[in-house]
């Protein structure tokens, strides 16, 4: 039986538009249907919970921080992405890496409890601390780094539901300032340098 072109045309179209949907919820820092801004309109304090205690931005000035907006149930890009943040901390010399933050923001409080965060950040490098706080907070903060997510309901799937979410690592510098935000593609090397420059430019200003 003879195929229809027109059919394979709209499908081969209809899954391009997918993949490009998909690239742009991974790598964007703008939730869809908003103005995209400049990194330097992005980013700012706040404050969330840790196992431990409170935890702010500002008692890491001082430090290099990297953050990275995820949640437990994902599936392959957030553990993917932390194994490239361990690797990249794992190049850096000793003095940088003794300055250096990393912080896993969950944007599922609902359902990713402290204790498991925990484990989750410290099994990649013990200079990362697994964070969330109310929802209220969270929303509040992925808008102010422009990260996108949305917690979709999946009734047929074993989860049930499922989060998609912009998979970047945000680069904070000495003072608080965000100063990069990298693609989950990036390479732990290409991570590790610009971790590095971050510190050289804050350690020239001494």
């Amino acid at each position: 039986m003879t195929k229809n072109p027109t059919k394979i045309i709209l499908l081969f179209g209809a899954l391009f538009l997918a993949t490009l949907m998909g690239c742009y919820i991974y790598n964007t820092t703008t939730p869809i249907g908003e103005n995209i801004k400049p990194l330097k309109d992005l980013g700012g304090p706040f404050e969330l919970n840790s196992l431990d205690s409170t935890v702010s931005l500002e008692q890491y000035k001082g430090n290099v921080v990297v953050l990275y907006f995820g949640f437990l149930n994902c599936a392959e890009v957030c553990p993917s992405s932390m194994g490239v943040l361990s690797a990249a901390f794992s190049q850096l010399p000793p003095a940088t890496y003794q300055h250096v933050q990393g912080l896993f923001i969950s944007v599922d409080p609902e359902r990713d409890d402290l204790v498991s965060l925990h484990q989750f950040a410290k099994y990649f490098d013990d200079r990362v601390i697994g964070l969330t706080g109310t929802q209220q907070q969270i929303d509040t903060l992925t808008k102010q780094y422009g990260v996108y997510f949305d917690i979709i309901d999946m009734e047929s799937s074993e989860l049930s539901y499922t989060v998609d979410h912009s998979s970047r690592f945000y680069i904070i510098d000495e003072t608080g300032k965000l100063v990069g935000a990298m693609s989950h593609n990036t390479t732990p090397v290409e991570l590790a340098a610009g971790i590095e420059r971050v510190y050289a430019k804050s350690m020239a200003k001494k």
